[in-house]
């Protein structure tokens, strides 16, 4: 039987409880969380009873000192992450830490540089990355099956309002993080757009805010410009529905979408090959943690590549530049 990975939550939140629960009860085999923490002792305990949790602790640093626990998963809100991050690697405890890397570009190179002191391994939980329909799109790209890439399409279309729980988190209503839900949530697909296809070498955009309960913006749409010479576009719009993928790439001999639950490639001749893994993204996250800190398996997204997604997403939001070496 292989070890399980003994796990301290701190943050107990919406994210915890409807996204990580049901990941940690499929995932016993494999994770155990021992002791959990959050900002206010009455909310982690109520976690703790739900979730089967033995121990509650009442600081993060109360909890980063159990010697019972191998790692800490970090979920709170972005802008108060840095400080804990570093304090969990500081008290040797491996740490998976809530996206994006942090709450600016420039707080995410102090916190990437200041973290390199320190020894234990460091993810980051943008779960895109460890879905294996992302890995299948970048091979058929590897492999030459959609010939040369003329254009890329990344789209992040969907419908938030008052009665999504997150849109009334507190830290959201009013974000001390750059971008609002465009940033939040379009990280992850700037990471598929950076792996499969490099850091743009040009990029033009524009942002619009349509609804006021989700400042600062909602909207923001980009041109751009690889190194290999393709093109792309970038919509995201958190106040619209569209069912369409998150990527579409079309190329000299084929095309491909990566939707949230597949891939599919379509060739020229109209034959249709249709990828799904039935994966829960964020279930494959956290056992690629375990496997990092148990088996010291390489980290399948490393914090300076993290930093490049959130770099790439604030660029298209207005909220920075690409840097020199990787725009004309």
């Amino acid at each position: 039987m292989r070890a399980k990975l003994r796990l301290g939550l701190l943050g107990t939140g919406v994210a915890a409880r409807t996204l990580y629960l049901p990941a940690f009860a499929r995932l016993r085999d494999r994770v155990e969380v021992v002791a959990c923490a959050s900002r206010h002792r009455r909310n982690a305990a109520a976690y703790a009873r739900l979730a089967g949790i033995p121990t509650v602790v009442d600081s993060a640093r109360e909890l980063f000192s159990l010697q019972e626990i191998d790692a800490v998963f970090i979920s709170l809100p972005i802008d108060l992450q840095p400080r804990f991050v570093l304090e969990a690697l500081a008290a040797g405890k491996a740490v998976m830490s809530e996206k994006p890397v942090a709450h600016n570009v420039a707080a995410g190179r102090r916190l990437v540089a200041a973290a390199e002191r320190f020894s234990p391994p460091w993810l980051i939980a943008e779960n895109f990355a460890f879905l294996p329909e992302v890995e299948r799109l970048e091979r058929w790209l590897e492999r030459g099956r959609l010939g040369e890439v003329r254009l890329v399409e990344a789209r992040q279309v969907t419908w938030l309002d008052r009665r999504n729980p997150y849109v009334r988190t507190a830290w959201r209503a009013r974000p001390r993080h750059i971008g609002g839900f465009v940033v939040d949530g379009g990280v992850h697909v700037a990471h598929v757009v950076r792996r499969l296809f490099g850091m743009p070498i040009e990029l033009k955009g524009l942002t619009a805010a349509f609804e006021e309960t989700l400042p600062p913006i909602d909207t923001a749409v980009a041109v751009m410009r690889f190194a290999d010479g393709a093109i792309g576009t970038w919509t995201s719009c958190f106040t619209a529905r569209d069912p369409g993928p998150l990527v579409r790439v079309l190329g000299s001999r084929a095309n491909a979408e990566l939707h949230r639950d597949r891939a599919v490639l379509r060739t020229a001749g109209g034959r249709e090959t249709v990828f799904r893994s039935g994966v829960n993204s964020y279930e494959a996250q956290l056992r690629h943690f375990a496997d990092v800190v148990l088996d010291g398996s390489p980290p399948a997204v490393t914090p300076a590549e993290a930093l490049a997604d959130l770099r790439l997403i604030a660029a298209i939001c207005g909220s920075g530049a690409l840097p020199r070496s990787e725009s004309r």
